[in-house]
């Protein structure tokens, strides 16, 4: 009886340790908004392999845990991210199908969702920048906000004042940036200030000339990503050079005429070369989408559009948009490529999971009219180090699920249409 009683102890350990529990692979999600703060979906949902969606509650803040059994390779999970007031009704989703070896552990991003409190710096003349930007552009910059400065004063005269709605979100080092020209001329200047609830002003920030600038090999568009702010620098070949640090990134972004092949590269400021290699490929990608009624679509063609060997094909993003009463709706869904190769086959239909409460406005109703965008993705990196890095808070749009602060090489092959839905 001893002996049983000792077995049954071990046993009951073993259940309290997850020895019990079913085997396989845990997969861990992270929700989040912009800046990194957990966020809980409207809604959520995963399934494993090809079996039926399963609702899917947070197991913390913005925590979503699920187990993929041994035996299984691939598994797909869905967010319905938050709106709020008038808008609580649109329709915002993002997805992801991928394999085991694709990602175990990783951040999704609600692109328009800010989780966190904001202070409005509304102190009347209150000479934020040190540079008087009187008759020129000065623009100050948060995680949140891009304004023009003003004059407030009575007195002075002089463009270097926030404007009263600018806003800061609420927390510790956050970043401001002043940046601006007179003449030929750029300047830059920026604060890691503490923000709470009552603040409403942060003291001057010092703006100095910038005094270096780099090139590209070829057009594009160029923004300065620092710990927070995302800094346009214009378009062309040649850019003023803000920062040298080795925190913040370069992003420059070059299309081709018809916007059907793209190049997306954030290099380190400590890191930059001049010219930056900014060639758009030579890349081929022809998909195209099927139909049936009460479903959603099918894409065929995904296939390789022959990235090079240093930025290998990772996967698609797919993304459907539409009328959904009067707020319209969204849904972005990436899928790996290892996905696509358990499949053996280039057509993928779009994972349904309207069954689910909460994800029924997923689907378009019949007679809707949507527009579809196919993207092929190479990139330099592995999924997994892309989708694990925090985000950008102001992200670039059309590749909000890879929108996360480190250096980066992609390229991209971009096909896109429009059906009614049958």
């Amino acid at each position: 009886m001893r002996r049983m009683a000792l077995g049954t102890g071990l046993a009951l350990l073993l259940a309290a340790c997850g020895g019990g529990g079913p085997s396989g692979t845990q997969v861990q999600v992270n929700l989040v908004d912009g800046l990194d703060n957990p966020i809980q979906a409207t809604a959520a949902a995963y399934r494993v392999g090809t079996g039926p969606f399963q609702a899917l509650s947070p197991t913390g803040p913005g925590q979503y845990r699920f187990t993929v059994p041994s035996g299984e390779k691939k598994y797909t999970v869905v967010f319905r991210c938050p709106f709020f007031g008038i808008l609580s009704s649109r329709v915002l989703a993002v997805s992801y199908e991928l394999t085991l070896a694709e990602a175990t552990s990783f951040k999704v991003r609600c692109p328009l969702a800010y989780a966190g409190p904001e202070a409005n710096l509304n102190e009347t003349n209150d000479n934020t920048s040190s540079q008087d930007f009187t008759g020129r552009q000065g623009q100050a910059y948060s995680a949140t906000s891009s304004v023009f400065l003003v004059d407030e004063g009575q007195n002075d005269d002089k463009v270097n004042d926030l404007p009263n709605f600018f806003q800061v979100p609420v927390g510790q080092n956050r970043e401001v940036a002043i940046y601006g020209q007179i003449g030929n001329t750029y300047y830059f200047g920026r604060a890691l200030v503490d923000v709470t609830y009552t603040t409403t002003e942060i003291g001057q920030i010092t703006v100095s000339q910038v005094g270096d600038n780099f090139t590209t090999s070829h057009q594009a568009q160029a923004h300065l990503l620092g710990k927070e702010v995302r800094i346009p620098l214009g378009s062309g070949n040649i850019f003023p050079k803000p920062s040298s640090d080795s925190g913040d990134l370069y992003e420059l972004v070059s299309f081709s005429f018809n916007g059907d092949q793209a190049r997306l590269r954030r290099v380190p400021g400590n890191a930059l070369a001049s010219p930056v290699d900014t060639a758009l490929p030579s890349l081929s990608f022809n998909p195209s989408v099927s139909l049936n009624a009460g479903s959603l679509p099918t894409f065929q063609g995904l296939t390789d559009p022959q990235f090079p060997n240093e930025r290998p094909l990772r996967g698609y993003l797919l993304t459907l948009s539409w009328l959904s009463d009067w707020m319209g709706a969204f849904w972005q869904h990436l899928v790996g490529q290892g996905v696509l190769q358990t499949l053996q086959t280039d057509n993928y239909a779009l994972p349904d999971p309207t069954g689910v409460t909460g994800l029924e406005a997923l689907k378009p109703t019949s007679g809707d009219s949507v527009i579809w965008q196919a993207v092929a993705l190479g990139l330099n990196r592995d999924l997994s180090q892309v989708l694990g890095a925090r985000p950008i808070p102001q992200g670039t749009g059309p590749l909000d699920a890879l929108d996360r602060h480190l250096p980066l090489d992609l390229e991209a092959a971009v096909a896109f249409g429009s059906y009614t839905q049958p």
